[in-house]
């Protein structure tokens, strides 16, 4: 079961939100994306919450159908909103059963070939880093948090991820509690806590051993090999904002790779 629907944001309070984040030379649509990204990175707008549909949204506006429908397009592009089919434009985020919204690394295709497994991420521990490592480099950081998960996927298999922040620069991902953590975007939470949308990520695939604690989380043997995806996020040119490996097992199922950030997937 997904996010229970709830009522709409007012129309008019996106109008004063507009009316804020308009200036000349602006284009409306990037105004109006402009301000729903503002309202959900300082938390005026929740994960969930549902925006009205276009045609309200054109009658409450100072600005045409068609630019309304771009600057929903952008945000949809870019994660910030999430569309259901039949129900409307909604905040992304979370889940009520811990299904993570708009997966971004553990995109694996389902039997359809045009839609992906649900993911269900399941925290398992937490770590300070003060030793330097692959991860430092990355990040130019000098202490850093690491969470790891077991991720399920489509509950037919699991993957194992290591995921690494600056702590200073990051401190939620620290201050939440493991379970608060769980079925969370950790894109979608670096937005919520920074106000920036992550702009790209480079990807590295290789063949690996497992590392032990991956292998006692998938249940595999010692020794056992597996698709390692090293992902490292930037919210601007050099600036990295994470850094993460995830652990595949062998498996049939193809996993549709994306190395940039704004790009929705299928549909």
């Amino acid at each position: 079961m997904g996010s229970m629907i709830t009522e709409p944001v007012s129309a008019k309070e996106i109008g004063r939100m507009l009316d804020k984040f308009s200036r000349p030379g602006l284009p409306k649509y990037t105004a109006l994306r402009d301000a729903v990204v503002h309202a959900v990175a300082s938390g005026k707008f929740a994960p969930g919450d549902r925006l009205p549909n276009e045609q309200e949204l054109a009658e409450a506006l100072p600005i045409s159908l068609g630019t309304i429908q771009r600057g929903l397009r952008q945000l949809v592009d870019e994660g910030v909103l999430q569309r259901r089919h039949g129900q409307g434009s909604f905040i992304a985020g979370r889940t009520t059963n811990d299904e993570m919204s708009h997966p971004f690394h553990c995109r694996f295709i389902d039997d359809s070939g045009a839609n992906y497994l649900k993911v269900y991420p399941k925290t398992t521990g937490r770590k300070q880093l003060s030793d330097k490592g692959l991860w430092s480099a990355a990040l130019s950081a000098a202490k850093g948090v690491e969470i790891t998960r077991v991720i399920s996927i489509g509950k037919e298999f699991s993957v194992y991820s290591s995921f690494v922040v600056d702590a200073l620069r990051l401190p939620i991902f620290s201050e939440l509690s493991l379970r608060e953590l769980d079925g969370e975007n950790f894109k979608d939470l670096i937005f919520r806590a920074s106000g920036q949308l992550i702009k790209r990520v480079d990807l590295f695939l290789r063949q690996a051993e497992a590392p032990k604690d991956a292998l006692k989380a998938l249940g595999l043997s010692e020794g056992a090999q597996c698709l390692c995806l090293k992902a490292i996020a930037y919210l601007t040119e050099g600036d990295a904002v994470y850094y993460q490996n995830i652990y595949i097992p062998p498996t049939n199922r193809e996993l549709h790779v994306i190395a940039d950030a704004r790009a929705s997937g299928f549909e």
